[in-house]
């Protein structure tokens, strides 16, 4: 019997769940589709390892080189086959940076009286986005978007960023943009609540790379900080809410922003 791998109802998502998630089924898919093909060209190439096994053992006149051409070839041959596409491990690399967040805003849940949602959509908007993490506490809402960068060259000049050269003003605006959506998402969500008013949401990048100095630095408007630097920057020493208007924004968030299918994971 198969076991789904998709979250409970009524559990919430964690961070990088809906990722996990598709990673698994197309990863589950692949390899079904590999089996296959491997079975199916297995009909030609494993009796041509084993002759040129056979003439390796036969010209050399020792039969136990033969014998370990053929293994070695046949392992070779599988590797090749069920080396993992780059689709594939793009998506366990996100998956891993989210999980990798997530960790850290663990430490805001714990110790910041805030409330953290994960792998939620925002889709009551003219233009639907993701929502890969949402902080919500005392000290105000975070956007946190989380970029799996490592083994890229990361650059910070001035107020521009660039990850091998490709400059990442875009992606600023349009976190930027989300923020300011959310915002207002949450502002009329919210609205019963007098204390919460209007929602004004801080954007913010984590920035999973090998080397990167110089952070936390507010770029385009978005704070870029590693993930070990999570919990340090959103604890800002203003208060702006009691914790009983957090709870109240962060029920309003929580039917608000829907959860991922990770069918519809790109």
């Amino acid at each position: 019997m198969a076991v789904s791998r998709l979250p409970r109802q009524g559990t919430a998502p964690r961070a990088g769940q809906s990722l996990h998630a598709a990673y698994a089924m197309r990863n589950d898919a692949w390899i079904g589709q590999r089996r296959r093909a491997v079975a199916l060209s297995a009909v030609w190439w494993v009796p041509a390892i084993v002759a040129l096994g056979a003439v390796v053992g036969v010209g050399t006149r020792i039969p136990v080189f033969g014998v370990i051409f053929i293994v070695l070839a046949i392992w070779a041959v599988l590797d090749v086959m069920f080396r993992k596409p780059d689709r594939l491990v793009r998506v366990r690399e996100r998956a891993a940076a989210e999980s990798g967040t997530g960790k850290f805003l663990r430490a805001i849940e714990i110790r910041g009286g805030a409330k953290v949602l994960h792998d939620r959509l925002l889709t009551a908007v003219a233009d639907p986005f993701e929502a890969e993490h949402v902080v919500i506490s005392p000290r105000g809402v975070f956007l946190i978007d989380s970029k799996q960068w490592r083994g890229q060259a990361v650059r910070m000049v001035g107020p521009d960023m660039y990850v091998d050269h490709t400059d990442q003003t875009t992606m600023f605006k349009q976190l930027v943009e989300h923020a300011r959506v959310l915002g207002d998402a949450l502002t009329t969500a919210a609205a019963r609540d007098e204390e919460v008013g209007v929602v004004s949401v801080t954007p913010v990048l984590a920035v999973h790379a090998d080397d990167l100095h110089g952070t936390p630095r507010n770029m385009q408007g978005v704070i870029v900080v590693t993930p070990a630097q999570l919990a340090e920057t959103l604890r800002s020493p203003d208060i702006r809410w009691s914790p009983q208007a957090v709870a109240s924004l962060g029920e309003a968030a929580d039917l608000l922003l829907i959860r991922k299918d990770p069918a519809a994971t790109p």
